[in-house]
């Protein structure tokens, strides 16, 4: 009896493995359609397709990051917010998320919010950033010289 329910829970967890595997491959294929769509500029199709790859396997990260970028760019801040967080969790050293998070929240007049994304994605390496703080941000030296005034 105990043969048999060693080999019934193997075969279940073999069908486990195999049926992620499988999911994780559909994820793929409806991620590389979403980038056509994105590259194209047609964002309420890749939303689509980043929605099926991520129906398919909900931990696709750049499904998430893509998704978001493409309510970014419609201006839909609070929605590519909630993207933005999404992808952190799974991966919180994606620099540019950051950075489209922070441009998002200054959006939304989270000025301070902000800042402390683009902060955390030029420390992260998004050097690019360095431009977006100095212009909108309040600099520590700036703080220190309002203090001597």
């Amino acid at each position: 009896m105990k043969t048999f329910l060693l080999v019934l829970l193997s075969l279940v967890i073999f069908n486990i493995n195999t049926i992620a595997q499988a999911d994780k491959e559909k994820s793929i294929k409806y991620f590389e359609k979403a980038s056509i769509f994105f590259n194209e500029q047609n964002y309420q199709m890749c939303i689509l397709y980043c929605d099926s790859a991520i129906i398919a396997d909900t931990d696709n990260l750049e499904a998430y990051a893509y998704r978001g970028v493409c309510k970014f760019q419609m201006k839909k801040y609070a929605a590519a917010i909630e993207d933005f967080d999404l992808a952190l969790i799974l991966n919180d050293g994606y620099a540019e998320i950051y950075y489209y998070r922070g441009i998002c929240k200054k959006e939304l007049g989270a000025d301070a919010q902000a800042c402390e994304d683009w902060y955390q994605a030029y420390n992260l390496g998004y050097k690019k950033v360095m431009a977006v703080i100095k212009e909108n941000c309040e600099l520590e030296e700036k703080k220190k010289e309002e203090k001597v005034k």
